[in-house]
């Protein structure tokens, strides 16, 4: 099911869904877009391509259970909870866990149309207007190109699916769907339009401001992504403007995570994305406005699936994505399970 929380006004709506109805579904894999990019994928095992390393550590009442890894310092339950009950409000006692769940999978593309993970199948064979995809020079041909990429987000609760812990409340209990394709956004092509919902963007646009990038580019890579510098990536860029364009003077991988961000970043702004963690997810999770980047672990699995210590936003790809290499030849585009940590009063 696509989200069209996105488009403004109803001719814009009635526009859209009449052209996409009138598109070709099942077109073949290797169809190509404007740009003459392939369409390379292949369906997501969630059994064997997932990294399980991402699921600890676990904490049940304060007492943790690690593999080595560490929560961020804003994901913090108390051992024993207070929080309004379902019943009229009423205030009970419950028990703090936390954890992470693997939710959401978000693709890539500078094809658009390509769905990569449902086995690479192109849906907007004869896409070819302003929304296609700017030449990709990614650092090799020519610096001062740009990249726009697409970005697809499936609602995808990896232990529901798999009916794992299938007693525990405190779980993403939907199903899967394509919740958005940013194909038919006109805002994602552009980034004057793109400011229109981030006029903020225009006090982050000096030296000054992306400078202190290189602060978050050492703490995700080493430790953690900071949260109040919300205008960063870490080692892969500045987030603003919210829109597929971006730089190419570096690698595929980073230029991917990029995107990523600035996807979620958009659709924090938009209302689509919840805090999990933090204290004001201590009972309820509720709309996180500004990107809180800790929140996000990152699983790559496609072209390759990564495994072993857990990927944050804005982590140099020299800890990830080079050895072996995420991206080869025509497999620029990548595919990420995104988990969320998470924070649950477990109450009776």
């Amino acid at each position: 099911m696509l989200n069209l929380k996105r488009l403004t006004g109803s001719a814009i709506l009635l526009c859209l869904a009449t052209w996409l109805m009138a598109l070709p579904i099942g077109a073949q894999a290797a169809s190509s877009s404007r740009g003459g990019v392939a369409c390379h994928g292949r369906f997501y095992d969630p059994i064997t391509d997932t990294n399980w390393d991402d699921f600890l550590p676990i904490s049940i009442m304060g007492v943790t259970y690690s593999n080595g890894s560490e929560d961020p310092p804003l994901m913090e339950e108390p051992p024993v909870c207070v929080c309004p009950s379902h019943f009229f409000g009423i205030p009970m006692i419950g028990i703090g866990i936390t954890f992470w769940e693997p939710n959401y999978i978000a693709e890539i593309t500078r094809d658009p149309g390509c769905l990569i993970t449902l086995g690479g199948k192109n849906i907007l064979p004869e896409f070819a207007t302003e929304m296609g995809p700017v030449q990709k020079g990614g650092g090799k041909d020519d610096d001062s190109d740009q990249s726009r990429e697409q970005v697809h987000w499936y609602v995808y609760p990896v232990f529901s699916l798999l009916r794992l812990f299938t007693d525990f409340v405190c779980l993403n209990s939907s199903g899967f769907q394509l919740a958005d394709l940013t194909e038919i956004d006109p805002f994602w092509q552009n980034d004057e339009w793109g400011a229109v919902l981030s006029p903020e963007a225009i006090l982050f646009a000096n030296p000054i401001a992306q400078s202190m990038c290189i602060v978050d580019a050492v703490a995700s890579t080493f430790w953690y992504p900071l949260d109040p510098m919300f205008w960063c990536a870490g080692a892969w860029g500045g987030i603003y403007p919210f829109t597929g364009n971006s730089p190419t003077t570096e690698s595929d991988q980073s230029m991917d995570g990029l995107v990523l961000t600035k996807y979620l970043a958009w659709s924090a702004r938009l209302g689509l994305l919840s805090d999990t963690i933090g204290p004001q997810a201590e009972c309820f999770s509720g709309p996180m406005p500004i990107l809180i980047k800790s929140e996000f672990r990152i699983d790559p699995i496609f072209p390759l699936p990564t495994f072993g210590a857990p990927i944050y936003i804005g982590e140099s790809e020299f800890e990830w994505g080079l050895s072996p290499p995420e991206n080869f030849p025509a497999f620029d585009d990548e595919a990420y399970l995104l988990w969320t940590g998470v924070q649950c009063c477990l109450r009776t």
